[in-house]
């Protein structure tokens, strides 16, 4: 790829990270100012205390309980404010070092795979994008309050279940990591779906014999007949007539210049 084109995406993968970070932490400080308890009346007045807490049980302290819980389309979705101090499904709770350093970790491996083997395609620079940007999101939230914070509750029906399943609780940076992640494992599907019918295609082509006189290039078979036969016949010498009959030495006339001089016994004739 050239080095326009290169820099283009890398622009481009730069600017979507940073926009799922930046969308990621202010609906994150949006919701907290909306349902949390707090006694700022503006949202700008609100933010500069938010940002500013640094330490573990500090959004607690600050701003829990929630005051309310917006129901936005009863029953699928609404807006409740909770923290979680794990991974998804509150898996891993209570340890946000050893998470935040595997989030660093993931968005560093990731953006090493991008740019080594996909920051030529302009669809994987856009899912490495959401996934880093997502990862990052979360990231700051562990590194700055220890856990992180989420609002989107989500329920749907499930087959053989007669309540609604409750999806746990997540939010922006949760939203695009997992879209990116199900966007890259469609990719690399569907790159091994190719992979295997191009490997079916080679299996099911004949395999050519290799023949010295086609010099490795496909020709017609039956001119490469009639090469074969030419060569043959001049290997035997019957591509030479006698010249006592036509005239001729060989293939080359008596009179072309350059050709063998006619014997005594043709010019007594």
């Amino acid at each position: 790829m050239n080095q326009p084109a290169a820099r283009s995406h890398t622009a481009l993968f730069c600017s979507i990270a940073a926009f799922i970070i930046i969308a990621d932490q202010l609906s994150k400080a949006w919701f907290v100012f909306m349902l949390g308890r707090h006694d700022q009346s503006g949202f700008g007045a609100f933010l500069g205390p938010y940002f500013s807490l640094w330490g573990k049980q500090m959004i607690q302290e600050s701003y829990f309980p929630p005051v309310q819980v917006v129901k936005v389309w009863h029953p699928w979705l609404q807006w409740q404010l909770t923290t979680n101090t794990g991974a998804a499904w509150s898996m891993f709770r209570g340890n946000s070092i050893y998470l935040s350093i595997v989030s660093i970790v993931i968005a560093l491996a990731l953006i090493y795979v991008w740019q080594r083997y996909f920051s030529g395609r302009l669809g994987m620079t856009w899912i490495f994008g959401l996934i880093v940007g997502g990862a990052l999101g979360n990231f700051i939230d562990r590194l700055r309050l220890q856990e992180v914070v989420d609002f989107i509750d989500v329920k749907f029906p499930l087959i053989g279940r007669r309540e609604l399943y409750d999806f746990p609780i997540f939010n922006v940076a949760d939203s695009a990591a997992v879209v990116g992640t199900i966007c890259l494992a469609l990719v690399l599907v569907a790159m091994d779906i190719k992979a295997l019918a191009g490997k079916g295609r080679k299996k099911a082509e004949p395999a050519k014999q290799h023949d010295p006189y086609s010099g490795g290039l496909e020709v017609n078979e039956e001119a490469l007949q009639e090469l074969k036969q030419t060569a043959d016949e001049i290997r035997r010498g019957e591509r030479f007539t006698p010249r006592s009959q036509t005239g001729w030495h060989g293939n080359i006339p008596l009179d072309t210049p350059g050709g063998p001089a006619p014997d005594s016994s043709d010019e007594d004739r």
